[in-house]
């Protein structure tokens, strides 16, 4: 017998065999699919008896000890909206921070084992501690080196969990960034020490962090920092403000969700998904070049005045659109350090002064037409208050250390800002015992209308509805009760637009990823709010106090900068001496520029300085140079004062904002269809058929794709804030020098910063 003939039967006796079991596994995998199909599909997707949906209300009633079958769901987070200024720069964008863990139960299975000693896990740890203190010492000044040391400690031996730093949403000075995190993982203690078995060569290149875990979070970024901070605001817990709270709706989106099968501890994705709806984007009224100015402006002389607080306005004259809002306030324990941490322009309860006196005089004039053959008393006067039984008493009253009883036209008595003088205006037009006709002149004005506004309910004024003669006097010049900054700047506003009175705005439309979806116009809340001849004599009064002989703000009068407006100075209400400290005053101004043509209203107000109102208005003349003297204010010259107009060439712009922004420069704008962000106006016009210029100068447009420079994105020849914002999306942190366009950009990888250069 050939021994080959045996080995081959014995071979094909094995293969078969072989085939048989692979037929029979087949076959069983098949009869398994079709009875998990037919029979087990409910179980698979969720729907069995067998399995309790804890998506629904009540799930805890169906749920027994044997129960090993649960639907759950985890949401999907969608990415909220962000928030531009006036010209599409980003104001408030979205960014990660992270959450640090220490996985004690990791670190221990890992170094227990025989290749560790404990010396090599003491030492481990110390550098651990060394390393967390010394990067986070200044953010986290309450946690020494041993604090680092025990809790590695502690927790490794106990084999627990334990989260080394929370993510303080609402405290940025305490974000763990991606740069901390890149740190964390490349500490040479993180490094895994790796021998190669063939060449014995040792690795220590290789990060291992097993046992540190980040859990990300996104955040709200700011990058201009305090600048309008307390209008933009916050949605975290309890800390709800500004257009953040109040435009969430908004900015939120829709959560979506994604449902899976947990089945003895096995997970399994089901079919169910909601994807979420990301939010849109707020662009408001803010406009960054005026929001700048105020800011810088108004903290220097809180500063100088050591200050408690600060607050200004400016607004639009003939929109009512609100282009910059501050309120600073001294931090607590520190001198000259301001921040923004109270909204003082709507919700201050403050006592107006001076200020109001326009609203008296607006008063007066509707009721008295001959004003300039009027004379009323100034510093010192004895009024003959008449009492309920007919008789009379006499209150003397005095405005300065001037002796004796002073005459003077009312617009003297304004430009003087007399207490007495007002009053006695007032006294005159609407009777000393007719305190209810004046106080229904003012709520004619509207300064008892509740108004509503997107960043809130703005109160009416707390003028006390009794006709007692303290009351009624100090109400005519501002003393005795509280009235929002932001309404005083209201009405003034009103002067400034020939009457017309118009409600703030702080958003003007809401855009998603590809077109403008809402807009809100500018509200009118009177047509006339008085008489033209009122509004004519008014103007005359307001320019008077800063052109006028005694003008009280006639010290920072500019002919290259003409303002008017009106002085305020109140004492300061001291709560527990139930008195008015008179060595410190709440000081403001309020008024428009140029004082011919306003263009802007703002207010300016200084709570609790050692001098009088004259600060505020070198406050407002500061700021209202710095507006016109930016290349902003030329640049809102209509482009079609121009004969001709240039061939446009741009930068690369978003284009959310494209269309708008070539419209205000004059241009047609042009339809457009990209997947691109950006877009660039090439130097060339249009062409008819018959090769000759159109008539109309259409800019021609080219989609502007986002490429990469060393694996970061290429923001070259982009604005500053759209170049920040590129950057923060892919994860990158930006450091700016100079200003313009970025010309260079140079990338640092171990700190993950781009330096730009701007030119």
């Amino acid at each position: 017998m050939n021994p080959n003939d045996k080995n081959s039967g014995v071979s094909a006796v094995r293969m078969t065999v072989v085939r048989i079991c692979v037929l029979l596994l087949g076959i069983a995998c098949v009869v398994k699919i079709c009875y998990l199909s037919f029979f087990e599909s409910a179980l698979a997707s969720g729907t069995g008896k067998e399995c309790v949906d804890t998506t629904v209300e009540g799930w805890e009633d169906n749920v027994d000890s044997t129960c090993n079958c649960f639907v759950r769901e985890n949401a999907l987070r969608p990415e909220r909206g962000e928030i531009y200024d006036d010209h599409g720069r980003l104001l408030m964008g979205n960014y990660t921070v992270f959450e640090v863990a220490f996985d004690g139960k990791a670190f221990y299975k890992e170094y227990t084992s025989k290749q560790y000693d404990e010396a090599y896990r003491e030492k481990m740890i110390k550098q651990m501690a060394a390393g967390f203190y010394d990067r986070f010492k200044d953010r986290f000044p309450q946690y020494s080196e041993k604090h680092y040391y025990n809790l590695f400690t502690q927790n490794y031996k106990n084999q627990r969990y334990v989260t080394v730093f929370t993510a303080k949403l609402w405290n940025e000075h305490q974000w763990i960034t991606s740069l901390d995190t890149a740190y964390i993982k490349h500490m040479p203690c993180m490094v895994k020490r790796k021998v190669d078995r063939k060449t014995k060569e040792v690795n220590d290149t290789l990060p291992f962090s097993r046992f540190i875990n980040f859990v990300s979070w996104p955040v709200r970024i700011n990058p201009y920092g305090e600048m309008g901070r307390r209008t933009l605001g916050m949605n975290y817990g309890d800390r709800q403000y500004g257009l953040e709270y109040f435009m969430n709706d908004v900015l939120a989106g829709e959560e979506g969700s994604k449902k899976y099968l947990e089945l003895n501890h096995a997970v399994v994705p089901l079919k169910d998904r909601i994807d979420p709806v990301d939010g849109h984007n707020i662009h408001t009224t803010l406009n960054l070049e005026i929001q700048n100015a105020v800011h810088n402006e108004l903290s220097k002389k809180l500063e100088e005045l050591n200050a408690e607080w600060g607050c200004v306005i400016v607004m639009e004259t003939k929109t009512g659109e609100i282009k910059a809002i501050s309120n600073l306030r001294r931090t607590p324990g520190t001198t000259n350090y301001y921040c923004e941490s109270m909204e003082y322009a709507l919700n201050a309860k403050v006592e107006p002064g001076s200020t109001f006196k326009l609203a008296s005089l607006l008063a007066f004039m509707e009721k008295k037409s001959n004003d300039t053959v009027c004379i009323y008393p100034m510093f010192n006067h004895t009024f003959k208050v008449p009492t309920k039984s007919g008789s009379f008493i006499s209150k003397t009253k005095s405005d300065s250390k001037v002796r004796g009883e002073t005459l003077g036209t009312p617009n003297e008595v304004f430009q003087r800002s007399s207490n007495i003088g007002i009053a006695s205006m007032i006294f005159d037009a609407y009777g000393m015992r007719n305190f209810a006709a004046y106080r229904a002149q003012l709520a004619k004005f509207g300064f008892f209308d509740t108004l509503h506004t997107q960043l809130g309910d703005l109160m009416p004024a707390g003028i006390r509805n009794d006709g007692r003669f303290d009351n009624y006097y100090g109400t005519c010049f501002g003393a005795g009760f509280n009235i929002p900054i932001l309404r005083t700047l209201i009405y003034y506003n009103a002067i400034a637009n020939n009457g017309k009175m118009m409600a703030p705005l702080f958003v003007k439309y809401v855009t998603n990823e590809f077109d403008t979806i809402q807009t809100f116009e500018s509200q009118v809340l009177m047509e006339q709010m008085v008489s033209q001849a009122t509004l004519k004599k008014a103007r005359n009064y307001l320019d008077s106090v800063v052109w006028g002989r005694y003008g009280t703000g006639r010290h920072y009068k500019d002919s290259t900068c003409p303002f008017a407006g009106k002085t305020g100075t109140r004492d300061i209400w001291d709560q527990e001496r139930g008195a008015y400290n008179y060595d410190r005053n709440a000081v403001s101004f309020c008024g428009y520029f140029p004082k011919d043509n306003p263009k802007y209203t703002a207010i300016v107000y200084m709570y609790n300085v050692p001098q009088h109102s004259e600060v505020a208005v070198d406050v407002f003349g500061k700021i209202a140079r710095s507006i016109m003297n930016s290349n902003n204010f030329s640049a809102m010259r209509s482009i079609t004062e121009y004969q001709v107009k240039p061939v446009l060439t741009t930068s690369p712009m978003n284009k959310r904002f494209f269309n708008k922004l070539i419209a205000q420069m004059g241009y047609d704008t042009v339809a457009y269809e990209t997947k691109s962000r950006y877009l660039v106006v090439l130097p060339e016009k249009t062409k008819s058929k018959d090769g000759k210029t159109a008539g109309k100068t259409i800019p021609m447009v080219k989609a502007v794709p986002m490429s990469t420079v060393e694996g970061v994105p290429n923001v070259q020849n982009m604005i500053a804030s759209d170049a920040v914002a590129e950057l923060m999306r892919a994860g990158y942190k930006a450091a700016i020098v100079g200003r313009g366009k970025v010309k260079t950009q140079v990338y640092d990888a171990a700190t993950k910063t781009v330096k730009l250069y701007l030119e």
